[in-house]
């Protein structure tokens, strides 16, 4: 299932929004390497569209759509970011909670 915000896995809804991102990121640490590159090639998939869309822009025009480039970044990685974290999250949450 794809979560598109850490607040609705279920395994981390007992942590606060600071210690879930750390979770997430430890859970990311256990990719292997061609997962980690598929990840990197899917957030380059999704994102590129809208980076190349950017070029059609100059001056001022761009501005917003650069704006609306950096708010939607996050809403695009995020879901992709935690669908492949989540079959680390057990482990990454043992070691969180190891290094408190």
């Amino acid at each position: 299932m794809i979560y598109f915000f850490s607040s609705q896995i279920p395994e981390l809804k007992t942590f606060k929004v600071r210690q879930r991102q750390q979770i997430i990121a430890i859970a990311l640490t256990h990719l292997s390497p061609m997962h980690k590159i598929v990840l990197s090639v899917c957030k380059l998939a999704f994102l590129a569209p809208l980076f190349l869309g950017l070029a059609y822009f100059e001056g001022w025009m761009l501005l917003p759509w650069l704006l609306l480039a950096g708010l939607s970044y996050p809403l695009i990685t995020t879901p992709v970011e935690n669908m492949f974290a989540q079959p680390h999250l057990r482990k990454a949450i043992q070691e969180f909670k190891q290094g408190e």
